[in-house]
């Protein structure tokens, strides 16, 4: 153990730091306004041209009219000249990386050049690009950079997407991965050339019905750069074995393997398939991450100890176990009770982990761990919340990686509460007693690189946390790439003040799938149980609206069962707004099971006219399974909208007989067309011959559940947490919520939700 903690001290030493950023060299007095500085050069984008069709706009030279080249993994480059300039520095890096480290171009032009193309780029990777003028007078008098911005403004960035590869012949895969070797077996055996026409026409090469390469390459990840890369040029003897043996990898490094036809001149054509591997290594003992409050932590000072608070800084230790091969994946990290930890910046996530509050702690009494998802603000006046994240995967950081799928164990979460320090939803900018200067918090739980690698990965598991202050979305994918998660539990969570994003309470589902990648899968098994979603307005629980071709075998397995709902996504009218299932095309042979869930529609008096639509469920497949059965809700206030469909719904029921679980009169559900309607306690049937014959009103079940303000009002959708304990009267304890164990069950049972 003391080498463990001996280590997180180390982290935390090295973890204090500044980060750096681009900036312009001996600025001159007066800086950017100086009169003699060159005007900035802008690349011609639609953003500054409001042309859609300019014929030199910077794009994929595919694309691009004037370009010399016809490549989808080309970019085409245009900027307007700067009268004076000397020529002109053009810079360029892969999205979300840094500019300095992970640079893949800075070359200068004469003053006469008003365009470049950039080629043999990787394949379906966003490149951002910037832009300065040169000074003849020197350094100090260069232009601002165009493209570098000021992480706010969007039309001063330019970040071009190449094209996706062809498909490829998957001819290597990886077996016997052992501490430090491994096998790469291939079968270059080509079965159909079909599908491979572009492959072949970027110079592939098939010679006596065999892919030809030449090599086999083995290099390490982003993750851990500095790692031995190996080479192996194939002979006879390799070819007729079908393998090749690679020892001398490190423990725990991360690898990517793949082969090469040498003979093609572009890098990003010439080789094949791509497989990850990380190499074993001994789990250790959990490490404990201690609650360090440093005095010499900078950002703290800055940002956070003005409330007179403070947290230990948490991003930079599992930032660098992501890292670092002398930790096994798989490690549990423990987190002090009772005390406060911090993000400054997200966390990619690469390897799998457990982070969770340290057990003797809990038993102690001390309570959860709270991880502040950012601190501070990032303007003087105090209107924009920092905020952080994690991201599952990362972006592809090398050209080896182009194309590889990550591969990573477990990541779980449990016993920790979540918030953000500074956060601001619609209703604090535009609600009564709000602040119109706020800027609305952009953040999530968790969230996906827009350009985030592929992976695959055996569990996200999210169990007894709390969440408090992401506002656009809780767990977000999206992506180019394919990515699997072969289940998904969030399970035992409470979920409050988040959400409220826009007037619609949208942003995105609370687990929102990207609707534009067939072979992913988020869904295979995702489970919501014992949870409580109070308020929260999101656009839907679960989202994923994309009318795809699945691959045979895809389907979906979601279950939403015990969970308490208060208020759920009820701000707009809209049919597609606020519903809890809106899976309008999920794969056939998919099961949706919705059991023992409690809808909470309440006021905060008889005078709060706030709007209270519910919504339940698209789902036009018809080829499914459903598994409907008692769920429940208290009392709906009478005069919250008319024609109610089953006391509850304003559109969209769950036994809507057109694309709800009650299609064909409930033929599809398991318990019937009955299962899928709401019950209040006084609606019978054969099937439920002890019903008791009365509802319950919210303020007769609950001990204080109404919102803290009424409709309008900056805090409508804030609640005293603590007053959704039971009130264990006879006539409560009688109700079919109370004797069938309906809703969260924390709330029954006096439990502690934080």
């Amino acid at each position: 153990m003391k080498k463990y903690t001996a280590y997180i001290l180390a982290l935390f030493a090295s973890a204090l730091f500044v980060l750096s950023s681009c900036k312009d060299d001996d600025i001159v007095d007066g800086g950017e306004y100086n009169s003699e500085r060159l005007f900035m050069p802008m690349f011609r984008v639609e953003a500054n041209t409001n042309d859609s069709s300019d014929p030199y706009a910077c794009t994929i030279a595919s694309n691009a009219i004037h370009s010399t080249s016809n490549r989808i993994n080309d970019v085409q480059l245009y900027w307007y000249g700067v009268e004076g300039a000397s020529g002109y520095r053009i810079r360029c890096k892969v999205q979300g990386t840094d500019w300095d480290r992970n640079s893949v171009l800075d070359t200068i032009v004469g003053p006469e050049v008003l365009e470049l193309l950039h080629e043999d780029l990787q394949y379906s990777v966003g490149y951002s690009y910037a832009i300065q003028a040169l000074s003849p007078k020197g350094d100090a008098y260069n232009s601002k950079w165009y493209g570098m911005g000021d992480g706010s403004h969007q039309k001063d960035y330019v970040t071009i997407t190449t094209g996706d590869r062809y498909e490829v012949p998957s001819i290597f895969w990886v077996e016997d991965v052992t501490f430090k070797s491994v096998r790469v077996y291939f079968n270059n055996t080509v079965e159909s050339t079909s599908e491979y026409e572009e492959f072949i026409n970027n110079g592939a090469e098939i010679v006596d019905g065999k892919w030809v390469f030449h090599d086999i390459q083995i290099v390490p990840t982003a993750d851990n750069p500095d790692l031995e890369s190996f080479y192996h040029t194939m002979t006879e003897e390799d070819f007729a074995n079908g393998y090749v043996d690679f020892d001398g990898l490190v423990s725990n490094g991360s690898y990517i393997v793949t082969g090469n036809n040498n003979n093609v001149p572009r890098v990003y054509d010439r080789n094949y398939n791509k497989a990850f591997i990380r190499m074993l290594g001994e789990v250790g003992a959990p490490i404990a991450i201690p609650a360090i409050y440093d005095a010499g932590d900078t950002i703290m000072a800055a940002y956070y100890n003005t409330d007179g608070l403070q947290a230990s800084r948490l991003d930079t230790i599992l930032t660098n176990y992501m890292g670092d091969n002398t930790i096994t994946e798989g490690q549990v990290f423990y987190l002090e009770g009772g005390k406060n930890y911090y993000l400054a910046s997200s966390v990619a996530l690469t390897k799998g982990l457990t982070l969770e509050t340290n057990p003797e702690d809990l038993a102690a009494g001390k309570g959860r761990a709270l991880v502040y998802l950012g601190v501070g603000t990032s303007d003087e006046s105090g209107n924009s919340g920092r905020a952080a994240n994690f991201n599952l995967g990362r972006n592809a950081q090398s050209g080896a990686e182009n194309g590889v799928l990550l591969s990573f164990q477990d990541i779980k979460f449990n016993e920790i509460n979540f918030t953000v320090q500074k956060f601001f939803n619609y209703m604090d900018k535009n609600g009564t007693g709000g602040n119109s200067n706020y800027a609305i918090s952009a953040n999530y739980f968790m969230n996906m690189n827009s350009q985030g690698l592929g992976f695959t990965m055996g569990e996200l598991s999210i169990t007894n946390c709390t969440f408090s202050g992401m506002i656009r979305g809780f767990i977000r994918f999206q992506g180019p790439n394919r990515q699997i998660i072969q289940r998904l539990t969030v399970e035992g969570c409470v979920f409050y003040d988040c959400g409220v994003y826009d007037a619609n309470g949208r942003g995105y589902a609370w687990f929102a799938g990207p609707g534009d990648r067939k072979d992913s899968n988020f869904f295979q098994n995702l489970t919501i149980r014992n949870n409580s979603f109070i308020d929260c307005p999101r656009h839907s629980l679960v989202g994923e609206n994309g009318n795809l071709a699945w691959p045979a075998g895809t389907t979906w397995n979601i279950v939403i069962e015990n969970n308490t709902f208060v208020n759920f996504s009820t701000r707009s009218s809209n049919s597609g707004h606020g519903l809890i299932l809106e899976t309008r095309y999920a794969p056939r042979g998919s099961k949706f099971t919705v059991k023992k869930n409690l809808f909470v529609m309440v006021r905060q008096n008889d005078s709060d006219n706030r709007p209270l639509n519910m919504k339940g469920m698209r789902i036009d497949t018809k080829a499914i399974e459903y598994d409907f059965a008692d769920n429940y809700a208290t009392t709906v206030p009478n005069w919250t909208t008319s024609n109610l469909i089953d006391g509850l719904f304003s559109n969209r029921a769950f036994s809507n007989t057109s694309d709800g679980a009650g299609y064909n009169s409930g033929a599809l559900n398991l318990g019937g067309y009955g299962e899928t309607r709401i019950k209040f306690g006084d609606n019978r049937n054969e099937n439920e011959d002890d019903a008791v014959g009365y509802q319950l009103a919210p303020a007769e079940l609950f001990m204080n559940p109404v919102p803290l303000a009424p409709n309008g009002h900056k805090d409508m959708h804030r609640y005293n947490v603590d007053g959704f304990y039971y009130n264990l009267t006879p006539r409560v304890m009688a109700h079919p919520i109370y004797t069938k164990g309906i809703g969260d069950p924390r709330w029954r049972n006096g439990d502690a939700w934080k």
